[in-house]
């Protein structure tokens, strides 16, 4: 499913404005992110995208229809999990995916291989009839999001998803999204990790004081913004002082040091070739590199060089 946004804009109050001018385009199944801080407008922003808030001005338009005279037509084809969506503790996940299931009124035949299939789509088979209270945060985010998907939405808009989740539960949050994203269904999906983004989404959107600073392919993004900030953590066998000494030495910035562990971060600008020119002079230097990865995202390094524009 398409989605388009036409200078859309809402207000609460009809004096201030929590989003305004949004314009935006969402391609049929990619997976589209939405950024920005707290009160930027992502979260009211997705709500128009699911029908349960109308816009003050412009329009939203589903497949290049607007469903504004008919949001209940409009959800039937959309899965939404907002912020503080309820799960009932006493229910197993079975029982909470037939209740909603039912509110969609699917034929009973049809929603009991619904919900067979959503459990195991979202690896919930051992837990189908264990009350959610029970379950995991991890576990727990599976079966809001399995109830999102579970009438076959051609969009699927999420706010926060991973928000509270331990790396584990957002590793496997994103193989669900990028699971749901191969069947063909649109996910908009907003979030504060922006590493976990970077190579996530197909697209971005980076929104600030309820205005579009920037939309786009993540990657034309990066390359537009000319970001020239990389950051990379080395972990040694051996030769750490040595490789201090060199490092000292260098256009790299040491942003943390740690004898004990071995490892070093640092901010090396010139991007990849200049920290294969260093990593080559510490082989040279008697250093013993066993890892160097980079651990900043760089769709975060645009952010921070758009968020320092917009305060300046």
């Amino acid at each position: 499913m398409q989605v388009e946004l036409k200078d859309v804009g809402k207000t609460y109050d009809g004096d201030s404005w929590a989003v305004r001018n949004l314009d935006l385009t969402i391609p049929s199944g990619s997976i589209y992110g939405l950024i920005g801080p707290n009160g930027a407008g992502k979260s009211t922003t997705l709500r128009m995208m699911a029908t349960t808030m109308s816009p003050t001005e412009g329009a939203v338009r589903l497949d290049g229809e607007d469903f504004s005279q008919d949001p209940l037509a409009a959800r039937r084809r959309i899965g939404f999990l907002g912020d503080g969506n309820p799960l009932y503790k006493q229910m197993s996940p079975a029982e909470y995916l037939r209740m909603f299931g039912q509110c969609h009124r699917m034929p009973a035949a049809a929603l009991e291989q619904a919900i067979d299939e959503t459990i195991e789509t979202f690896d919930l088979v051992g837990k189908r009839d264990t009350e959610c209270g029970a379950l995991s945060k991890g576990m727990r985010q599976r079966v809001l999001i399995a109830r999102c998907l579970l009438h076959k939405p051609g969009l699927l808009i999420l706010d926060e998803p991973a928000d509270g989740l331990d790396p584990r539960g957002r590793s496997d949050l994103r193989r669900i999204i990028e699971r749901i994203r191969a069947t063909g269904v649109t996910v908009v999906i907003s979030s504060h990790i922006l590493r976990e983004l970077d190579d996530l989404c197909d697209e971005v959107a980076i929104i600030q004081r309820g205005k579009l600073v920037v939309a786009g392919p993540v990657e034309g993004i990066i390359d537009s913004h000319e970001v020239s900030r990389y950051v990379y953590e080395l972990r040694l066998h051996s030769g750490f002082d040595q490789a201090l000494a060199l490092l000292a030495h260098k256009p790299a910035l040491i942003e943390h040091s740690d004898a004990s562990l071995q490892q070093i971060r640092l901010q090396v600008r010139g991007g990849e070739a200049l920290m294969a020119e260093i990593l080559a002079e510490l082989v040279t230097a008697g250093v013993r590199p066993v890892t160097c990865s980079r651990v900043r995202s760089r769709l975060e390094d645009v952010y921070d060089r758009i968020s320092e524009d917009q305060v300046n």
